[in-house]
């Protein structure tokens, strides 16, 4: 990766920590969680214009489609760290007196919503073995450049076509998979142990972590999936472009094709779990419940 690049994709999420930060500070000690929620949406969409102006310098700073192809990844951090900032910084934990404290020890696991992370882990596990599979059947280009295309030979003939997600787009591809995957065990955790404060009550609490865990995850979940329709759409139009072909091409390039509106469907599912993650804090007079 180009220095430009590193600087954006580390600078990038910096900015986006500073803008949650002042966001904390607006809004320290207050318990209008109406005014909270306004300083949550207003970082997420700082981190989705900065990770659009994000994606928009990595697309032109990597050449022959590199840059393209991470387009949906970077998106999906900026938007992993918006969401994880705001449900880890911007809310702030609310004047607390006497209360009794739980000895059981919180676990994520038990913060994770069942069918959301199945969907989540199936996506994942879905992007990497496509990945691990176009890193291997991928071959060198015409110029030399190692993963770039996919080729086949048939006696004395041979077909090649590309872009082809090999090596030389799913090396810094899964890198930024892997930072991703950080990010979002790094904010569950916060949130999971991040001290009780945040609601009236015992109850509330545990009902604002399953709603910012769900958020968070969502938010994982959504950059995996976008990625992947990028993915498997080169890889499965390349493989069915190919005139001639091993025996497993013609098949696996329709199966990924046909993943393609599986995955645009999780995309939107889990778009909108950010936004309503299904499970609210029953409303107070001292601390009414978000309103979207």
């Amino acid at each position: 990766m180009s220095l430009l690049v590193l600087l954006v994709l580390i600078g990038g999420p910096l900015l986006v920590t500073v803008i949650a930060l002042a966001a904390q500070s607006l809004s320290r000690g207050r318990i209008d969680t109406r005014q909270e929620w306004k300083w949550v949406r207003l970082t997420w969409a700082s981190a989705l214009v900065v990770g659009g102006v994000a994606a928009w310098l990595v697309n032109g700073s990597l050449d022959l489609g590199r840059g393209t192809m991470l387009v949906p990844a970077v998106l999906g951090l900026f938007v992993v760290a918006g969401v994880g900032l705001a449900e880890t910084v911007v809310r702030p934990q609310r004047p607390t007196g006497p209360r009794t404290a739980s000895l059981a020890p919180r676990q994520v696991f038990d913060y994770l919503p069942r069918a959301l992370t199945t969907a989540v882990g199936g996506i994942t596990a879905l992007h990497l073995a496509t990945l691990a599979l176009t890193t291997a059947s991928a071959s060198t280009d015409d110029m030399g450049r190692a993963g770039r295309q996919i080729a086949a030979q048939c006696g004395n003939t041979g077909s090649g076509a590309g872009p082809y997600p090999g090596s030389f787009y799913s090396v810094p591809l899964t890198m930024l998979l892997l930072v991703i995957g950080l990010a979002t065990v790094a904010a569950l955790m916060a949130v999971v142990r991040r001290p009780r404060g945040f609601a009236p009550d015992d109850v509330g609490d545990d009902v604002l972590r399953l709603r910012s865990t769900t958020r968070v995850l969502a938010a994982a979940g959504a950059a995996v999936a976008a990625s992947h329709v990028g993915i498997a759409f080169f890889a499965g139009t390349a493989l069915l472009r190919m005139d001639c072909q091993r025996a497993w091409m013609d098949p696996v390039g329709w199966v990924l094709v046909a993943t393609m509106p599986a995955a645009l469907l999780l995309l939107g599912w889990f778009l909108g779990r950010i936004v309503v993650p299904g499970v609210l804090p029953t409303p107070s007079p001292a601390h009414p419940a978000e309103t979207l």
